[in-house]
């Protein structure tokens, strides 16, 4: 049987956190000897399922560069014993942080880096840190690494070109699904005052509340939309955005509920996280992803889940290769590129008038569109199955 150590950031809501969680309670299923490491030790409340055995770092208190230094060498320390002690034959680190640390303490196990989102479209990685990673850390950890798992064709791409890693280290791995789960929450019933809010048709998207996810594009396409039919505005997530997001709103013309359990006529309901966001999907029209870039938007798989329509930003990476669109080259498409179950749609990191105009008219059209056959959704859902993404990842275990 041979020993895995999953290394990840910490245990919350994201995608990359649910993936690594999943990752390790389905190897262990499979008989793997499975550890899980979460390196922050802040949050230890688990949204997703995991393995048995979660081991948290604990560095002490820190202040100040110094004080981060220290936390950084407990950490390294922590992870080499703990891969000596436990005699691990293969350790999978997900997110850069982890990534680094994973890299760096590397004997005699076979070392796994999953990338799990764009390095050079991230606007975050900027300044002198974000050189710093980009032309230093990266380039020298990366290539440490016997093998780099990536979460989507075009950030292999990225990792050879940016970062001259060698293809024959670079793997693409989709996320995958518990589709049935999926379907099965979709199908719990909505509170009385939840199902209020869908006596109108609901454009419905996902995401923490942050300037990546560019909510507040959609509010203002809203309010070009409404020029043409009343439609509502549900935004699921938290984050430190959410006043801004409120203030717009009102600043629109249209009224914003910052959602408590009980309804109220509105045009956007901010409903802060919810531990079931599939049955909102399945009520919903429409599902938008509005962001400037993505990792693998597991909001958007998970909405065709659910066999509800999808127009996304055609950002970097993901959104292209879920919805299957073959022919594309270069910069995102300019203007709507529509398929059976959605539309691939220009960025909205800048708008005006006449974008919105544009995203307003496709939104327009989904809404009143005849719903897609289920073989059409089915056939984009293939490719993410739990057993073809989990023998991927025994391949890259078992190499």
């Amino acid at each position: 049987m041979k020993k895995v150590l999953l290394i990840g950031s910490e245990l919350g809501k994201g995608g990359a956190e649910r993936s690594i969680s999943l990752l390790s309670y389905y190897l262990q299923q499979r008989q793997y000897d499975v550890t899980l490491c979460i390196l922050s030790g802040t949050d230890r409340e688990k949204y997703y399922k995991t393995c048995d055995k979660v081991v948290f770092i604990d560095p002490p208190a820190h202040t100040g560069i110094l004080g981060k230094i220290k936390a950084w060498r407990y950490r390294l320390s922590k992870i080499r014993a703990l891969k000596k002690e436990g005699k691990i034959d293969v350790s999978i680190s997900f997110l850069e942080g982890p990534d680094y640390v994973n890299a760096m303490t590397k004997g005699s196990e076979k070392v796994v880096l999953s990338i799990r989102g764009s390095k050079m479209h991230d606007k975050v990685i900027a300044g002198s840190k974000g050189q710093l990673r980009k032309k230093v850390l990266i380039p020298i950890l990366y290539k440490k690494a016997d093998e780099i798992v990536c979460v989507t064709h075009a950030l292999a791409d990225e990792m050879q070109q940016y970062f001259s890693i060698a293809p024959a280290k670079l793997r693409t791995i989709y996320n995958f699904y518990e589709k049935e789960d999926i379907i099965q929450r979709s199908n719990e019933p909505l509170t009385t005052e939840e199902a209020k809010i869908f006596s109108k048709p609901v454009i419905i998207t996902s995401g923490r509340l942050h300037v990546a996810k560019e909510h507040d594009k959609l509010i203002r396409i809203l309010k070009e939309l409404k020029l043409q039919t009343d439609a509502r505005l549900m935004i699921l997530g938290d984050g430190e955005l959410k006043s801004m997001l409120i203030a717009l709103t009102e600043q629109l013309g249209m009224k914003a509920c910052d959602w408590k359990g009980t309804y109220e006529d509105a045009n956007v309901y901010i409903m802060g996280f919810q531990a079931n966001a599939f049955k909102f999907y399945r009520h919903s029209t429409l599902f938008a992803l509005a962001s400037s870039w993505e990792g693998f938007p597991n909001v958007l798989a998970e909405a065709l889940i659910c066999h509800i329509p999808v127009v996304s930003t055609d950002c970097y990476t993901g959104p292209r290769e879920i919805l299957d669109i073959p022919g594309l080259t270069g910069k995102p498409v300019e203007q709507p590129v529509r398929v059976k179950t959605g539309s691939l749609m220009p960025m909205l990191d800048t708008i005006d008038d006449a974008k919105a105009r544009v995203w307003a008219n496709e939104i327009a059209y989904w809404l009143n569109a005849p719903k897609a056959p289920k073989e059409a959704y089915e056939e984009l859902l293939r490719r993410f199955t739990l057993d073809a993404m989990l023998k991927q990842w025994i391949e890259v275990i078992e190499n």
